[in-house]
C-alpha cells in the first residue's frame, strides 16, 4: 500500500494579504490572516494548512550587493500581535549580489500544531535601498 502524498493548493481570497516592501533598514508587516473560519454554523481552526509566500524580483536599486530581505513568519492569538511568537526566523531570505539584487522567490511552510489564531509575515530590509514600488503576498493554502 502506498502512502498518499497531499499538496495544499487551494487558496481563498479571504486568506490572502500583501505588502509593500520597507524603504531602507526598515521592517513592514502584512495584515494578519485569521486562522479561525466560520463553516456553516461551526467554527473551524485552519492550523492544517500551509503559508505559501511570494517575493519579487529587487533590482539593485531595491536591494544592494550584500543587503537582505529577510521574510519572518510571526504568530499570536491577539490580532494586534502584542505577544507574538516567530514560527519562522526566516522563511525566505533574498540577497542582493552582481549589481543585480535578487529574483524572484517562493517559500512554503505547513504551520505546527501550535500555530495560534493569527499568522503574518515580516518583511525586514537590512540596510540601503527602497522596496516600496515592489510587493510580496502570503496566502494560505488548503
Amino acid at each position: 500500500m502506498s502512502a498518499e502524498h497531499h499538496t495544499h493548493q487551494l487558496a481563498d481570497a479571504q486568506l490572502s494579504k500583501s505588502i509593500a516592501l520597507p524603504n531602507g533598514a526598515a521592517s513592514v508587516v502584512t495584515a494578519a490572516i485569521d486562522l479561525e473560519a466560520q463553516v456553516g454554523s461551526n467554527t473551524a481552526f485552519l492550523a492544517a494548512c500551509e503559508l505559501k509566500l511570494t517575493a519579487p524580483v529587487l533590482t539593485t536599486a531595491e536591494l544592494p550587493d550584500t543587503k537582505t530581505m529577510t521574510y519572518i513568519v510571526e504568530t499570536d492569538n491577539d490580532v494586534a500581535f502584542g505577544s507574538l511568537k516567530t514560527l519562522h526566523p526566516s522563511l525566505l531570505v533574498q540577497t542582493g549580489a552582481g549589481a543585480a539584487g535578487d529574483a524572484a522567490a517562493t517559500a512554503r511552510m505547513r504551520l505546527p500544531s501550535d500555530v495560534e489564531r493569527y499568522v503574518r509575515i515580516k518583511a525586514t530590509n537590512s540596510g540601503l535601498g527602497d522596496a516600496t514600488g515592489k510587493t510580496a503576498s502570503l496566502q494560505l493554502l488548503f
